[in-house]
């Protein structure tokens, strides 16, 4: 596989087997740079298939983030609101966003959209995150400066067009316009992408 090159974002991508129906599962992602994001928690290149549970625990600075029976936890704990994925939930390397982590929590979807995203924020008293967002691309660039997340990633459905998704103080933004990025009862559920 190819490995992506970013500035303080997420390294060499693996693919990693999957039990559910190879229909569900990044069907038109194999050949091309994979989950971008990268469903590699602490690899390098050369990250084979024995190391598939790395992308379903992370560590951050401020505890552990995994996933058990497929909800996220901090520390040990289910995260509320939950965070429930399309065919399954996956998490990206951890980014130092100054005296907090972040990371990225991807709902695995299908040919349709074949992945959204929730910025989960760690440090040392708190843990937040948003709702799921996206174009429905599985390859996005992200990058941290100072206090602001930025997410780069083309459209699905339009052709290609490049989106630019930055979250700040605990709001999504797309191309400079907020997003609903709240959860609703309780649930914060994968969609079909916002574009």
């Amino acid at each position: 596989m190819p490995a992506c090159r970013t500035d303080r974002t997420f390294a060499t991508m693996t693919h990693f087997p999957h039990r559910a129906r190879p229909s569900r599962i990044f069907p038109r992602s194999l050949a091309g740079g994979m989950l971008a994001l990268g469903l590699v928690a602490a690899a390098g290149p050369g990250v084979g298939t024995a190391h598939a549970q790395q992308a379903r625990q992370v560590q951050t600075r401020f505890g552990t983030v995994a996933i058990r029976n497929d909800r996220i936890t901090w520390r040990g704990h289910v995260v509320h609101p939950t965070l429930s994925g399309n065919s399954g939930l996956m998490l990206a390397q951890v980014l130092p966003m100054g005296d907090s982590d972040i990371v990225l929590v991807q709902s695995i979807g299908g040919s349709l959209c074949p992945a959204t995203y929730s910025v989960m924020q760690v440090s040392g008293k708190k843990e937040r995150h948003t709702n799921f967002f996206g174009t429905c691309s599985d390859t996005p660039h992200a990058s941290v400066r100072g206090d602001t997340l930025t997410i780069r990633m083309p459209s699905v459905h339009n052709g290609g067009t490049q989106h630019t998704y930055t979250y700040h103080a605990g709001l999504v933004s797309k191309d400079g316009v907020l997003l609903n990025s709240q959860c609703s009862k309780g649930t914060c559920e994968n969609y079909f992408g916002d574009d």
